[in-house]
């Protein structure tokens, strides 16, 4: 499932003097299959509304419709980089897929890097190995043929495989996710996220959530509904059409 926003005139901008000028407009929030491409749960509020906000409302949505047994990730830009969206996630036993927002960031703790991989006594970066339910296993180094410590893996293991380190995702739940943040299954998984994106392009695009002619958010919501009902219908229509196509072929063969 991929969240994300879009607004409906900006709320805020600086003109050429640097002045902040501010309007009133309006936000659709909207949680996205990221398998069919279409809306799961949506939500519209004022602009003002902070995009990371309603998080852990649409994946609430989707709870109350029975789904979220079927959700094993939750996708989403820096934006919703807060912790209430990681604890929402882990509530339904999902795990969050986020970039990391690093500005105003804390330093992490000692031994541990910003994106959560724990370092050696050498002070390199461990090689991520998989995770195992809650616990993320990190390899030496050395072992893995990532670096080539002075000391070997005698610094510290009396093995060749190396020092292992476990870390549980619980400790953190916004600097520990499964797969590891920045690994190459975490990226593939975020990369799913361009599925809202084709979402609202076809909102926008071949429907006319972006041509916005109401005011009133009583009326923008009536407005958005609509469209979103239109392209679940199309969606089905098509998925039948594919069906009885498929079945006509049987018959004929």
């Amino acid at each position: 499932m991929c969240v994300r926003q879009i607004g409906y005139r900006s709320c805020a901008k600086f003109d050429s003097f640097k002045n902040k000028i501010t309007w009133f407009g309006y936000k659709l929030h909207l949680a996205v299959d990221a398998e069919s491409e279409l809306p799961t749960a949506l939500k519209v509020t004022p602009a003002s509304v902070y995009d990371g906000d309603m998080g852990p409302e649409l994946v609430k949505n989707i709870a109350k419709q029975g789904h979220i047994d079927k959700v094993d990730y939750i996708t989403a830009d820096g934006g919703y980089d807060q912790y209430k969206n990681y604890e929402i996630a882990d509530h339904y036993n999902a795990s969050a897929i986020i970039p990391l927002n690093l500005r105003n960031e804390k330093q992490p703790p000692a031994g541990i890097t910003s994106n959560g991989t724990p370092c050696c006594s050498m002070g390199y970066e461990m090689t991520y190995w998989g995770y195992e339910k809650n616990y993320l296993k990190f390899r030496c180094p050395h072992a893995t043929g990532k670096v080539d410590c002075p000391h070997g893996t005698l610094w510290c293991s009396d093995k060749d495989y190396g020092m292992v380190v476990k870390v549980n995702i619980k400790d953190d739940l916004r600097r520990y996710c499964a797969p590891h943040r920045d690994s190459i299954n975490w990226q593939k998984i975020y990369n799913k996220r361009t599925s809202v994106e084709r979402c609202y392009s076809r909102l926008k695009e071949n429907l006319t959530v972006n041509q916005l002619h109401v005011g009133g958010i009583e009326k923008v919501k009536t407005h958005i509904y609509l469209n979103v009902i239109v392209l679940l219908a199309s969606a089905l229509a098509a998925k039948r059409q594919q069906e009885n196509q498929k079945n006509l072929e049987k018959v004929a063969a």
